[in-house]
Protein backbone atom coordinates (compact mmCIF):
# COMPACT_ATOMS: atom_id res chain seq x y z
CA UNK A 1 0.00 0.00 0.00
CA UNK A 2 2.73 2.22 0.87
CA UNK A 3 4.19 1.68 -2.79
CA UNK A 4 0.92 2.37 -4.41
CA UNK A 5 0.72 5.57 -2.67
CA UNK A 6 4.58 6.21 -3.43
CA UNK A 7 3.96 5.71 -7.30
CA UNK A 8 0.21 7.34 -7.60
CA UNK A 9 1.79 10.86 -6.35
CA UNK A 10 3.82 10.80 -9.53
CA UNK A 11 2.96 12.09 -13.18
CA UNK A 12 0.79 10.70 -15.67
CA UNK A 13 3.98 10.31 -17.63
CA UNK A 14 6.45 8.57 -14.85
CA UNK A 15 3.56 6.67 -14.36
CA UNK A 16 2.94 5.19 -17.88
CA UNK A 17 6.55 4.80 -17.53
CA UNK A 18 6.38 2.33 -15.51
CA UNK A 19 3.61 0.45 -16.51
CA UNK A 20 5.40 0.15 -20.25
CA UNK A 21 8.29 -1.41 -18.19
CA UNK A 22 6.09 -3.84 -16.22
CA UNK A 23 5.25 -4.78 -19.83
CA UNK A 24 8.07 -4.91 -21.20
CA UNK A 25 9.42 -7.45 -18.14
CA UNK A 26 6.11 -9.45 -19.28
CA UNK A 27 7.30 -9.60 -23.04
CA UNK A 28 10.98 -10.29 -21.78
CA UNK A 29 9.76 -13.36 -19.87
CA UNK A 30 7.16 -14.27 -22.52
CA UNK A 31 10.22 -14.44 -25.28
CA UNK A 32 12.82 -16.07 -22.39
CA UNK A 33 11.12 -18.73 -20.55
CA UNK A 34 7.64 -20.00 -23.25
CA UNK A 35 8.21 -21.33 -26.60
CA UNK A 36 6.47 -19.27 -29.05
CA UNK A 37 4.74 -22.39 -30.24
CA UNK A 38 3.84 -23.62 -26.76
CA UNK A 39 0.51 -21.59 -26.45
CA UNK A 40 -0.78 -19.57 -24.00
CA UNK A 41 -0.45 -16.28 -25.75
CA UNK A 42 -1.01 -13.79 -23.14
CA UNK A 43 0.03 -16.08 -19.76
CA UNK A 44 2.63 -13.38 -18.95
CA UNK A 45 0.81 -10.13 -19.78
CA UNK A 46 -1.85 -11.29 -16.59
CA UNK A 47 0.64 -10.16 -14.05
CA UNK A 48 1.94 -6.86 -15.64
CA UNK A 49 -2.01 -6.23 -16.20
CA UNK A 50 -2.89 -6.48 -12.42
CA UNK A 51 0.11 -4.69 -11.32
CA UNK A 52 -0.62 -1.83 -14.14
CA UNK A 53 -3.90 -1.12 -12.88
CA UNK A 54 -3.26 -1.53 -9.11
CA UNK A 55 -0.57 0.67 -8.68
CA UNK A 56 -0.70 3.14 -12.01
CA UNK A 57 -4.08 3.49 -12.33
CA UNK A 58 -7.03 2.87 -15.48
CA UNK A 59 -5.08 4.75 -18.36
CA UNK A 60 -2.03 3.23 -17.85
CA UNK A 61 -3.18 -0.28 -16.85
CA UNK A 62 -5.50 -0.06 -19.84
CA UNK A 63 -2.35 0.69 -22.10
CA UNK A 64 -0.77 -2.18 -20.59
CA UNK A 65 -3.47 -4.87 -21.94
CA UNK A 66 -3.94 -3.34 -24.75
CA UNK A 67 -0.73 -3.61 -25.88
CA UNK A 68 0.04 -7.10 -24.39
CA UNK A 69 -3.13 -8.27 -26.60
CA UNK A 70 -1.57 -6.86 -29.82
CA UNK A 71 1.81 -8.66 -29.10
CA UNK A 72 0.18 -12.20 -27.76
CA UNK A 73 -1.62 -11.98 -31.12
CA UNK A 74 1.52 -10.63 -33.49
CA UNK A 75 4.34 -13.06 -31.64
CA UNK A 76 2.66 -16.25 -29.58
CA UNK A 77 -0.01 -17.13 -31.99
CA UNK A 78 0.20 -18.77 -35.65
CA UNK A 79 0.83 -17.16 -38.34
CA UNK A 80 3.71 -15.80 -36.27
CA UNK A 81 5.25 -12.21 -37.07
CA UNK A 82 2.07 -10.81 -38.69
CA UNK A 83 -1.57 -9.76 -37.61
CA UNK A 84 -3.84 -12.53 -39.07
CA UNK A 85 -7.28 -12.57 -37.19
CA UNK A 86 -9.30 -16.33 -37.98
CA UNK A 87 -12.25 -17.75 -35.76
CA UNK A 88 -9.52 -18.97 -33.54
CA UNK A 89 -7.57 -16.47 -33.06
CA UNK A 90 -10.13 -13.74 -32.84
CA UNK A 91 -12.00 -16.07 -29.56
CA UNK A 92 -9.16 -15.77 -27.55
CA UNK A 93 -8.62 -12.25 -28.54
CA UNK A 94 -12.30 -11.65 -27.19
CA UNK A 95 -11.34 -14.05 -24.19
CA UNK A 96 -8.58 -11.82 -23.21
CA UNK A 97 -10.17 -8.50 -23.66
CA UNK A 98 -13.40 -9.52 -21.62
CA UNK A 99 -10.92 -10.85 -18.84
CA UNK A 100 -8.45 -7.80 -19.18
CA UNK A 101 -11.59 -5.35 -18.73
CA UNK A 102 -13.07 -7.41 -15.96
CA UNK A 103 -9.03 -7.20 -14.55
CA UNK A 104 -9.13 -3.55 -14.94
CA UNK A 105 -12.57 -2.87 -13.34
CA UNK A 106 -12.19 -5.17 -10.31
CA UNK A 107 -8.37 -3.60 -9.60
CA UNK A 108 -9.75 -0.15 -9.76
CA UNK A 109 -12.53 -1.23 -7.37
CA UNK A 110 -10.57 -2.90 -5.02
CA UNK A 111 -8.27 0.73 -5.32
CA UNK A 112 -11.22 2.70 -4.45
CA UNK A 113 -12.19 1.02 -1.68
CA UNK A 114 -8.40 0.50 -0.37
CA UNK A 115 -8.21 4.43 -0.49
CA UNK A 116 -11.49 5.28 1.23
CA UNK A 117 -10.67 2.80 3.81
CA UNK A 118 -7.13 3.99 4.07
CA UNK A 119 -8.71 7.81 4.32
CA UNK A 120 -10.93 6.34 7.22
CA UNK A 121 -8.28 4.57 9.32
CA UNK A 122 -4.99 6.24 8.48
CA UNK A 123 -5.95 9.67 9.75
CA UNK A 124 -5.10 11.67 13.29
CA UNK A 125 -8.49 12.60 13.84
CA UNK A 126 -9.66 8.81 15.66
CA UNK A 127 -7.15 6.40 16.32
CA UNK A 128 -7.77 3.11 14.93
CA UNK A 129 -5.60 -0.38 15.93
CA UNK A 130 -5.45 -4.24 15.21
CA UNK A 131 -4.71 -6.91 18.08
CA UNK A 132 -4.50 -9.92 17.79
CA UNK A 133 -4.05 -11.58 21.34
CA UNK A 134 -4.22 -8.43 22.61
CA UNK A 135 -1.12 -6.80 21.30
CA UNK A 136 -0.77 -4.54 18.36
CA UNK A 137 -0.34 -5.54 14.95
CA UNK A 138 -1.20 -2.66 13.22
CA UNK A 139 -1.85 1.48 14.68
CA UNK A 140 -2.46 4.25 12.84
CA UNK A 141 -1.24 7.89 13.17
CA UNK A 142 -4.02 8.98 15.31
CA UNK A 143 -2.85 6.81 18.21
CA UNK A 144 0.39 7.80 17.94
CA UNK A 145 -1.29 11.40 18.65
CA UNK A 146 -3.40 10.29 21.23
CA UNK A 147 -0.91 8.22 23.27
CA UNK A 148 2.19 10.17 22.15
CA UNK A 149 4.24 6.76 21.51
CA UNK A 150 5.40 6.57 17.95
CA UNK A 151 3.69 3.95 15.41
CA UNK A 152 7.24 2.06 15.64
CA UNK A 153 7.16 1.98 19.74
CA UNK A 154 3.18 0.68 19.41
CA UNK A 155 4.14 -1.73 16.37
CA UNK A 156 4.31 -5.34 18.34
CA UNK A 157 3.82 -3.92 21.97
CA UNK A 158 0.90 -5.88 24.65
CA UNK A 159 -1.77 -3.12 25.33
CA UNK A 160 -1.47 -3.66 29.28
CA UNK A 161 1.09 -1.03 28.91
CA UNK A 162 -1.40 1.69 27.65
CA UNK A 163 -3.31 0.80 30.69
CA UNK A 164 -3.55 3.17 33.68
CA UNK A 165 -5.19 0.63 35.97
CA UNK A 166 -4.13 -3.31 35.22
CA UNK A 167 -7.67 -3.88 37.14
CA UNK A 168 -9.32 -2.14 34.16
CA UNK A 169 -6.99 -4.24 31.78
CA UNK A 170 -8.44 -7.61 33.39
CA UNK A 171 -11.97 -6.12 33.54
CA UNK A 172 -11.70 -5.19 29.49
CA UNK A 173 -10.38 -8.60 28.71
CA UNK A 174 -12.80 -10.58 30.70
CA UNK A 175 -15.98 -8.47 29.37
CA UNK A 176 -14.56 -7.77 25.74
CA UNK A 177 -13.04 -11.06 24.33
CA UNK A 178 -13.85 -12.97 22.85
CA UNK A 179 -15.99 -10.53 20.31
CA UNK A 180 -18.66 -12.83 18.50
CA UNK A 181 -18.76 -11.60 14.65
CA UNK A 182 -21.40 -9.00 14.51
CA UNK A 183 -21.43 -7.78 17.44
CA UNK A 184 -18.98 -4.97 19.32
CA UNK A 185 -17.61 -3.65 22.20
CA UNK A 186 -17.39 -0.52 23.80
CA UNK A 187 -16.29 1.23 26.83
CA UNK A 188 -14.73 4.62 27.77
CA UNK A 189 -11.95 4.40 30.13
CA UNK A 190 -8.85 6.41 30.85
CA UNK A 191 -5.32 4.79 29.02
CA UNK A 192 -1.82 5.87 29.94
CA UNK A 193 0.12 8.01 27.59
CA UNK A 194 3.94 7.47 26.68
CA UNK A 195 4.94 11.16 29.32
CA UNK A 196 2.72 8.79 32.21
CA UNK A 197 0.03 11.17 31.56
CA UNK A 198 -3.20 9.83 31.39
CA UNK A 199 -6.76 10.74 28.61
CA UNK A 200 -9.82 9.54 28.55
CA UNK A 201 -10.65 7.35 25.56
CA UNK A 202 -13.92 5.62 23.77
CA UNK A 203 -12.88 2.78 22.48
CA UNK A 204 -15.32 0.23 20.04
CA UNK A 205 -13.93 -3.22 18.67
CA UNK A 206 -15.32 -5.73 16.50
CA UNK A 207 -13.80 -9.01 15.28
CA UNK A 208 -12.45 -9.49 11.50
CA UNK A 209 -14.63 -12.05 9.58
CA UNK A 210 -11.64 -13.86 7.95
CA UNK A 211 -9.34 -14.01 11.02
CA UNK A 212 -11.00 -15.03 14.44
CA UNK A 213 -7.73 -14.18 16.31
CA UNK A 214 -7.97 -10.27 14.83
CA UNK A 215 -9.99 -7.37 16.37
CA UNK A 216 -10.15 -3.98 14.98
CA UNK A 217 -10.27 -0.71 17.46
CA UNK A 218 -11.26 2.96 17.26
CA UNK A 219 -10.11 5.17 19.75
CA UNK A 220 -11.35 8.45 20.35
CA UNK A 221 -9.53 11.42 22.78
CA UNK A 222 -12.65 12.23 24.92
CA UNK A 223 -10.70 13.94 27.71
CA UNK A 224 -12.03 17.70 26.78
CA UNK A 225 -15.54 16.28 26.96
CA UNK A 226 -14.59 14.60 30.33
CA UNK A 227 -13.15 18.16 31.78
CA UNK A 228 -16.48 19.74 29.96
CA UNK A 229 -18.51 17.11 31.76
CA UNK A 230 -16.49 17.33 35.37
CA UNK A 231 -17.19 21.02 34.39
CA UNK A 232 -20.95 21.49 34.24
CA UNK A 233 -21.13 18.60 36.77
CA UNK A 234 -19.44 20.91 39.38
CA UNK A 235 -21.21 24.21 38.61
CA UNK A 236 -24.35 22.10 38.84
CA UNK A 237 -23.94 20.57 42.04
CA UNK A 238 -21.75 23.31 44.00
CA UNK A 239 -22.89 26.88 44.71
CA UNK A 240 -20.96 29.24 42.54
CA UNK A 241 -20.03 32.07 45.46
CA UNK A 242 -18.93 29.64 47.69
CA UNK A 243 -17.75 27.00 46.40
CA UNK A 244 -20.03 24.75 48.71
CA UNK A 245 -22.44 22.39 47.53
CA UNK A 246 -25.84 23.47 45.68
CA UNK A 247 -29.14 23.24 46.94
CA UNK A 248 -30.02 19.93 44.85
CA UNK A 249 -27.21 18.16 45.15
CA UNK A 250 -27.49 19.43 49.14
CA UNK A 251 -31.09 17.89 49.32
CA UNK A 252 -30.31 14.47 47.43
CA UNK A 253 -27.12 13.51 49.55
CA UNK A 254 -29.45 14.17 52.84
CA UNK A 255 -31.81 11.54 51.18
CA UNK A 256 -29.20 9.38 50.31
CA UNK A 257 -27.26 9.74 54.10
CA UNK A 258 -30.95 9.65 55.82
CA UNK A 259 -31.55 6.34 54.40
CA UNK A 260 -28.57 4.98 55.26
CA UNK A 261 -29.09 6.09 59.20
CA UNK A 262 -32.36 5.06 59.09
CA UNK A 263 -31.22 1.29 57.82
CA UNK A 264 -28.43 0.63 60.18
CA UNK A 265 -30.16 2.84 63.10
CA UNK A 266 -27.35 5.67 63.40
CA UNK A 267 -27.66 9.19 64.26
CA UNK A 268 -28.16 11.99 61.94
CA UNK A 269 -28.44 16.11 62.36
CA UNK A 270 -29.02 18.54 60.09
CA UNK A 271 -27.71 22.41 60.97
CA UNK A 272 -29.23 25.59 59.10
CA UNK A 273 -27.04 28.53 59.48
CA UNK A 274 -27.88 31.78 58.92
CA UNK A 275 -25.74 35.78 58.95
CA UNK A 276 -27.01 37.87 61.06
CA UNK A 277 -27.69 41.22 59.57
CA UNK A 278 -26.51 40.23 56.23
CA UNK A 279 -28.81 42.65 54.88
CA UNK A 280 -27.27 45.14 56.34
CA UNK A 281 -23.74 44.82 55.38
CA UNK A 282 -25.19 44.64 51.57
CA UNK A 283 -26.90 48.32 52.35
CA UNK A 284 -23.64 49.43 54.16
CA UNK A 285 -20.77 48.25 52.35
CA UNK A 286 -21.98 46.86 49.21
CA UNK A 287 -22.69 43.27 47.31
CA UNK A 288 -18.93 43.20 47.13
CA UNK A 289 -18.41 42.89 50.75
CA UNK A 290 -21.27 40.68 51.42
CA UNK A 291 -19.66 38.33 48.80
CA UNK A 292 -16.47 38.29 50.88
CA UNK A 293 -18.97 37.66 54.07
CA UNK A 294 -20.19 34.34 52.00
CA UNK A 295 -17.33 33.27 51.02
CA UNK A 296 -15.77 33.38 54.43
CA UNK A 297 -18.76 31.93 56.42
CA UNK A 298 -18.60 28.96 53.96
CA UNK A 299 -14.69 28.44 54.04
CA UNK A 300 -15.49 28.27 58.50
CA UNK A 301 -17.70 25.85 57.95
CA UNK A 302 -15.99 23.76 55.49
CA UNK A 303 -12.85 23.52 58.14
CA UNK A 304 -14.21 23.16 60.86
CA UNK A 305 -16.24 19.93 59.89
CA UNK A 306 -15.34 16.70 58.69
CA UNK A 307 -14.94 15.38 55.50
CA UNK A 308 -17.63 13.41 56.12
CA UNK A 309 -20.18 16.10 56.66
CA UNK A 310 -21.81 18.09 53.88
CA UNK A 311 -22.19 22.01 53.40
CA UNK A 312 -24.71 23.59 51.39
CA UNK A 313 -25.91 27.52 50.72
CA UNK A 314 -29.68 26.99 50.28
CA UNK A 315 -29.69 30.77 49.20
CA UNK A 316 -29.10 33.89 50.10
CA UNK A 317 -27.30 34.16 53.62
CA UNK A 318 -28.72 30.68 54.55
CA UNK A 319 -26.62 27.37 54.94
CA UNK A 320 -27.26 24.09 56.17
CA UNK A 321 -24.89 21.21 57.68
CA UNK A 322 -25.65 17.88 57.39
CA UNK A 323 -23.79 16.34 60.13
CA UNK A 324 -23.97 11.89 59.91
CA UNK A 325 -23.08 10.06 62.51
CA UNK A 326 -24.21 12.69 65.10
CA UNK A 327 -27.25 12.78 67.49
CA UNK A 328 -28.48 15.63 68.45
CA UNK A 329 -26.51 16.79 71.78
CA UNK A 330 -23.64 16.74 69.37
CA UNK A 331 -24.84 18.33 66.82
CA UNK A 332 -25.76 21.02 69.43
CA UNK A 333 -21.94 20.88 70.31
CA UNK A 334 -21.06 21.80 66.95
CA UNK A 335 -22.82 24.65 66.24
CA UNK A 336 -22.03 26.06 69.41
CA UNK A 337 -17.90 25.24 68.07
CA UNK A 338 -19.33 26.73 64.58
CA UNK A 339 -21.03 30.20 66.35
CA UNK A 340 -18.11 30.52 68.30
CA UNK A 341 -15.32 30.61 65.72
CA UNK A 342 -17.32 32.52 63.51
CA UNK A 343 -18.19 35.36 65.98
CA UNK A 344 -14.27 35.43 66.75
CA UNK A 345 -13.81 36.16 62.92
CA UNK A 346 -12.78 39.70 61.61
CA UNK A 347 -12.78 39.99 57.72
CA UNK A 348 -11.14 43.75 56.49
CA UNK A 349 -12.78 44.93 53.62
CA UNK A 350 -9.75 45.49 50.77
CA UNK A 351 -9.60 48.86 49.93
CA UNK A 352 -11.35 49.96 53.16
CA UNK A 353 -10.39 50.70 56.67
CA UNK A 354 -12.76 48.74 57.80
CA UNK A 355 -13.15 45.66 59.75
CA UNK A 356 -16.20 43.10 60.03
CA UNK A 357 -17.18 40.90 62.77
CA UNK A 358 -20.09 38.32 62.31
CA UNK A 359 -22.47 36.64 64.07
CA UNK A 360 -24.62 33.57 62.56
CA UNK A 361 -27.64 32.28 64.41
CA UNK A 362 -27.95 28.50 64.11
CA UNK A 363 -31.14 25.75 64.11
CA UNK A 364 -30.08 22.28 64.78
CA UNK A 365 -32.73 19.27 64.36
CA UNK A 366 -31.94 15.42 64.44
CA UNK A 367 -33.21 12.08 63.73
CA UNK A 368 -35.85 11.16 66.04
CA UNK A 369 -37.30 7.67 64.93
CA UNK A 370 -40.60 9.72 64.06
CA UNK A 371 -40.01 10.13 60.57
CA UNK A 372 -37.82 9.44 58.04
CA UNK A 373 -38.34 12.56 55.66
CA UNK A 374 -35.55 14.88 54.91
CA UNK A 375 -38.13 18.07 54.09
CA UNK A 376 -38.98 17.10 57.93
CA UNK A 377 -35.87 17.67 59.12
CA UNK A 378 -34.60 20.62 57.71
CA UNK A 379 -38.00 22.08 58.33
CA UNK A 380 -37.62 21.53 61.97
CA UNK A 381 -34.20 22.50 61.65
CA UNK A 382 -35.69 25.87 59.95
CA UNK A 383 -37.95 26.62 62.83
CA UNK A 384 -35.56 26.10 65.30
CA UNK A 385 -33.63 28.79 63.38
CA UNK A 386 -35.97 31.63 63.52
CA UNK A 387 -36.59 30.78 67.28
CA UNK A 388 -32.90 31.38 67.32
CA UNK A 389 -33.26 34.41 65.50
CA UNK A 390 -35.97 36.29 67.36
CA UNK A 391 -34.79 35.50 70.48
CA UNK A 392 -31.76 37.80 69.99
CA UNK A 393 -29.35 36.34 67.24
CA UNK A 394 -25.88 34.85 68.02
CA UNK A 395 -27.02 31.78 69.11
CA UNK A 396 -28.09 28.46 68.63
CA UNK A 397 -31.78 27.16 69.37
CA UNK A 398 -32.70 22.73 68.58
CA UNK A 399 -35.83 21.72 68.13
Amino acid sequence: MHLNDTIKKLSIYNRVSIALAMFGLALFLRFTFIPYTSGGPFVTFYPAIILAFYLCGAWPGALVAVLSGLSGVYFFMPPYGQFDFNLHISSSVVFFAITSIMIGVFSTLLLRQIEQLNVLLDNELIGSMMLRSRKIVWCNRGMSKILGYTQAELMGASTKMLFADENKYEEIGREAYPIEHGKSYRKQFEMRKSNGQTVWIDISGASISYDPTLTLWLVNDISKQKDLEQELSHQVNHDFLTGVSSRSWFMRQAIVELHRAVRYNNPLAVLMLDIDFFKRINDTHGHQAGDMVLKSVAELCRQMLRDSDGVGRLGGEEFAMLLPETNHQQAITVAERLRTNIEKTKIVLPGEDVTLQLTVSIGVAALDGKTDDVEAMIARADKALYEAKNSGRNRVFAS
